[in-house]
């Protein structure tokens, strides 16, 4: 199995800024020696308690932010010294979702500014939002339309589109269903599955719910407190968890 996404030897956060330059260790880093691979067309789950890092680790593997240490390779290229062309190529293979679907969407734009963001002027622009929408199960005929008019869970979807607009092998899903009642997170998990299957996806979903984790991710790792403590086959993990952490989590999803 080909690994598309990998972290290596990651540490985050162990220097502090003052003014515009770094000048003193922290007393301990957000993320300390992260090391994850991402399997092509597979889910690794992120789960942890909240505190425990997993936001700065999507920023890390979006390549929002530049790790203090170590790498974060995508198809085995460093995020950091990548050149200009391939850190372009990069950002449109490598997409991010968010927890609250509202205040990703700016509610002065219509679905189709939202959706095409990413585009620029090209010739297929509005054919490649339709079918973006189309395949997050939402009608064309809302593209002139403003965020304010939809629900959380469609919201969430717009959402998606926007980030399969650019035809990404990766997305990076933080807490993206935590918002949604439980309803309508069987929806949107359930869609995710089957754009998985459609398209080859891989995905790195984050969440502090193992009942979500357990419907997604073929392969699990277990944050706690800035390190990874247990990982593994997802069905290995669930099934026998050997650190607390992850003990109590499992316990918190009944």
């Amino acid at each position: 199995m080909t690994m598309i996404l990998q972290a290596r030897n990651v540490t985050y956060g162990q220097r502090s800024r003052q003014g515009f330059s770094f000048t003193r260790r922290a007393p301990s880093p957000i993320l300390k020696n992260i090391s994850l691979d991402l399997q092509s067309g597979q889910t690794l789950g992120i789960i942890g308690a909240s505190g425990s890092g997993k936001s700065t680790l999507c920023r890390l593997l979006s390549g929002l932010v530049v790790p203090d240490e170590g790498q974060i390779l995508y198809q085995g290229q460093d995020l950091a010294t990548a050149s200009a062309p391939a850190r372009k190529k990069i950002r449109s293979a490598i997409q991010m979702i968010f927890q609250d679907p509202a205040g990703a969407l700016d509610p002065r734009q219509t679905i189709s500014d939202i959706v095409g963001e990413a585009l620029g002027p090209v010739p297929d622009r509005d054919a490649r939002i339709r079918t973006a929408l189309h395949d997050v199960s939402l009608s064309a005929d809302i593209t002139n339309r403003y965020p304010r008019a939809f629900s959380g869970g469609q919201k969430q979807r717009i959402a998606l589109a926007r980030a399969l607009i650019t035809r990404p092998s990766v997305i990076i899903a933080d807490e993206a269903v935590s918002a949604l009642d439980v309803s309508t997170q069987a929806i949107v998990l359930n869609l995710l599955l089957d754009l998985q299957k459609r398209h080859g996806l891989s995905y790195v979903f984050v969440s502090h719910d193992l009942a979500v984790i357990r419907h997604l991710s073929h392969h699990i790792a277990v944050l706690d407190h800035g390190r990874i403590v247990e990982s593994g086959p997802a069905s290995d993990i669930l099934a026998a968890p050997t650190q607390p952490a992850t003990k109590a989590l499992l316990e918190n999803t009944y």
